[in-house]
């Protein structure tokens, strides 16, 4: 019995170590496992995140992709509207108050801003005549762009405008390359103060650009004949002969005024530049009688270095209403430069200023100003900005 019970222990302790000795290789592997696994940097996909095709096509640029985002930038505190206000005044304050500059439209007359039933701006046609031409079928823009350079070519500076229908809208733009149109406008301004329409730039509108986009884009045209056109345009350099003027005073300084002072003096009194010698005063927006904007700020009085011993002075007369009392304006503007070149005030004949020569020059600018009105031209309109400006 002895020998087997020390028999029986004996199986019992290998049995136990046994078990010890193969739970302790399974702690150690298991602990190898885990360190290899720690070591191994993580799988990166082998395949490119976007398709082959998607880089390639060029909607997604491999050098977009890599670029690091942009880092963004503190926003400044935003101000209310009254500390806003508050440091607009500080500036105000600060700074000597610039003359605002004069808006010059592009390639046009001054920007129509009502529309009518068709969609076109509305014009004036005591100045302007419209050309409308319609395709019978939609005309890219590739198409419309030599008849639209031609017209322009033939057209004086700022007095054509185009417009054209973009067929997909039904809405009136000016033209370009790539869009398709049904018809096209040609607003045609026939004369203004700067510059007019002739017989032969007129004519080559007529014959280089109508006729033929008639008969190559099969278009029907809305127009005038060509001797009414011609009529319209020599009534309207009457007119501008006859109301485009000016009432001139000369400045007479003391001591001679360099050109370097007339700038330097002529700007700190707010005048825009125009060119070294010649600068002027800005007048007032033109407003339509319900008081809307309808063109641009145009100069009412305008000074000149004709040279060291004569500065001119001048009122665009028709460009101004009389209730805002033109010569008054003139007179103050004069008085104003004149103190500061020491001058005196003249006429162009050299005579002094007086006040009968005041009461005579109100007379004669309110019979101007009535002849205007008879001939269908407000004082300081739109309509009389764009014929005699």
């Amino acid at each position: 019995m002895n020998m087997v019970g020390m028999g029986v222990t004996i199986v019992l302790i290998l049995a136990v170590g046994g078990v010890g000795v193969w739970y302790w290789l399974r702690i150690k592997e298991t602990a190898s496992h885990e360190k290899v696994e720690d070591k191994t940097p993580p799988r990166i996909p082998q395949e490119p995140i976007f398709g082959e095709d998607l880089i390639n096509s060029g909607d997604i640029k491999v050098d977009e992709i890599k670029t690091s985002p942009p880092v963004e930038e503190p926003q400044p505190e935003s101000q209310s509207p009254l500390q806003a206000e508050e440091t607009v005044e500080e500036v105000r304050e600060i700074l000597p108050e610039e003359p605002e500059e004069e808006e010059e439209p592009v390639e046009t007359s001054p920007m129509l801003e009502e529309i009518d039933d068709s969609g076109l701006p509305k014009y004036d046609p005591f100045v302007t005549e419209l050309v409308r031409i319609t395709f019978k079928k939609p005309v890219t823009g590739s198409q419309l762009a030599p008849f639209v350079k031609t017209a322009m070519e033939n057209a004086p500076r700022g007095l054509l405008r185009i417009l054209a229908l973009e067929a997909n809208s039904n809405r009136w733009f000016v033209p370009d390359a790539i869009g398709m149109f049904s018809a096209i406008a040609f607003y045609i301004q026939l004369a203004s103060g700067k510059a007019s329409f002739d017989q032969v730039s007129l004519s080559n509108l007529y014959q280089l650009v109508f006729l033929r986009m008639e008969m190559n884009l099969d278009g029907t045209s809305e127009m005038k004949e060509m001797q009414l056109l011609n009529n319209h345009t020599d009534q309207l350099n009457a007119l501008i002969k006859d109301f485009g003027v000016q009432i001139t005073l000369l400045l007479r300084p003391l001591e001679p005024v360099s050109i370097d002072d007339f700038e330097k003096e002529t700007m700190l009194l707010g005048l825009k530049r125009r060119s070294m010698t010649h600068y002027e005063k800005l007048g007032e927006l033109v407003l339509d009688k319900n008081g809307k904007r309808q063109g641009n700020r145009k100069g009412t009085i305008e000074l000149r270095w004709l040279d060291d011993r004569n500065i001119a002075i001048s009122l665009n007369v028709p460009l101004i209403a009389p209730e805002s009392d033109p010569l008054r304006l003139l007179m103050t503007a004069a008085n104003a430069f004149a103190a500061v070149f020491d001058a005196k005030i003249v006429d162009p004949k050299g005579c002094e200023i007086s006040g009968a020569t005041v009461s005579l020059l109100k007379q004669e600018l309110d019979r101007f100003y009535k002849q205007m009105r008879e001939n269908n031209i407000e004082p300081g309109s739109v309509r009389a900005h764009q014929l005699l400006d």
